[in-house]
């Protein structure tokens, strides 16, 4: 693991870093703690769509196994084009942090370790819609 003293300052310069993360056992969307629904309307919610949000334009992308914490990303792609992540990251303390944000030029690996170390300046929710995690 990348120690994040040894990153830039600003977590937007992280995307020469390269970084892997191992896959959780259970490689699915239904194997996050958040239902699709609930992230979905999460996204609703933090979308510039808003209302005119698309299910349809949120996809699965993986799992990861950062350090301690446990996460779920998907992309959602924007009416307007603009792809961003979803995420859901299930922390060692069992707290739960649900964000949507751009990728800021990251790929998905190092957008999560810029979650990960806390560096992602954008909209987070810290309980799943509808219900504690």
């Amino acid at each position: 693991m990348i120690v994040r003293e040894e990153l830039a300052d600003d977590a937007a310069e992280w995307s020469s870093v390269r970084v892997t993360f191992d896959r959780l056992p259970l490689d699915t969307q239904e194997s996050c703690p958040c239902t699709v629904a609930d992230v979905f309307e999460y996204v609703q919610l933090e979308s510039t769509d808003a209302d005119h949000a698309d299910r349809y334009r949120l996809a699965f992308v993986r799992t990861a196994q950062v350090v301690d914490a446990r996460f779920w990303l998907w992309t959602y792609t924007e009416s307007d084009g603009e792809q961003v992540f979803v995420t859901y990251q299930l922390k060692s303390d069992d707290s739960s942090v649900l964000g949507l944000a751009s990728p800021n030029g990251l790929d998905a690996e190092q957008f999560m370790l810029a979650e990960y170390y806390d560096e992602v300046y954008w909209s987070y929710l810290d309980i799943c819609i509808g219900r504690d995690t």
